[in-house]
């Protein structure tokens, strides 16, 4: 099924990055989970990296893009899942969660692919494929160490391909990093001016002849029938606390409908 929303993704920002959670794995005999946090840049330039973490928490997806931003350039959007290690909460509607506000107070654009539909971040589902060939499936790890040591090679060889390629795109362009030691604020919105969020979902409807409708952050909005089965793009801007639906046809964005959508503070 065609994703309809290309160009308006492309629109978003020069620099594009992608990042996820691979699914929980397990070392034979033990029955503690190794969760690992990977990430990867996928335009102008391309980039892979991989790092085991304690669990699937936003603390610890901040502090591994913390380490890679005070090296690597900022995206101008960062494109996820909808796990609730993103978006932040299951019950609360229209919030905004740790890792939300962590890129938000950076100036970085929040891109949610599509629920349940993990193709609509094909970028960093093609890398994690990969990584889940070449490094769990053709190793018998027996401990984290040696888990750690793996994804550390895996690692350099991404940069080796980076430097070799892209290093003169990046290091001689005018790019934003982290400063070391820059204290980022992830408790609350420093500002919300010019602050805005974006989904890819895709329309359907409960009942045939019903209306269809997508869900942002746990609120449902409804839109015209015939966008039922459909993927549509929704622009949230949290300063005029105003959601736009969009629908693309051959690289042009049209309008489908505006409405308030409040920022809930909690």
């Amino acid at each position: 099924m065609a994703i309809r929303t290309i160009q308006l993704i492309r629109d978003l920002g020069y620099i594009q990055q992608s990042a996820d959670f691979i699914g929980k794995k397990y070392i034979s005999g033990q029955s503690e989970p190794i969760n690992i946090f990977s990430t990867s840049y996928y335009a102008p330039f391309k980039l892979y990296q991989i790092n085991p973490v304690n669990a699937e928490r936003a603390v610890y997806a901040i502090e591994k893009l913390t380490g890679l931003w005070q090296k690597y350039p900022l995206p101008n959007v960062f494109r996820m899942d909808n796990g609730l290690q993103f978006r932040g909460t299951a019950r609360g509607k229209r919030s905004l969660g740790t890792f939300l506000k962590f890129l938000l107070n950076l100036g970085v654009k929040p891109l949610f692919g599509s629920s349940s539909k993990p193709w609509t971040n094909p970028h960093i589902e093609g890398h994690n494929r990969v990584f889940n060939e070449k490094v769990w499936g053709q190793n018998f790890f027996t401990n984290r160490d040696q888990i750690t040591v793996e994804c550390e090679r895996f690692n350099r060889e991404s940069l080796e391909y980076f430097y070799f390629k892209y290093s003169q795109l990046v290091f001689n362009s005018n790019f934003s990093y982290i400063e070391h030691n820059q204290d980022i604020e992830t408790n609350k919105l420093i500002s919300t001016v010019g602050k805005k969020i974006y989904f890819i979902r895709f329309a359907q409807s409960t009942e045939k002849g019903k209306d269809a409708y997508i869900t942002i952050l746990n609120e449902k909005v409804s839109l015209p029938e015939q966008y039922n089965h459909q993927f549509v793009f929704a622009e949230w801007d949290i300063d005029k606390e105003q959601l736009a639906i969009y629908s693309e046809l051959q690289r042009a964005g049209t309008l489908i409908m505006k409405q308030k959508f409040y920022l809930n503070i909690l």
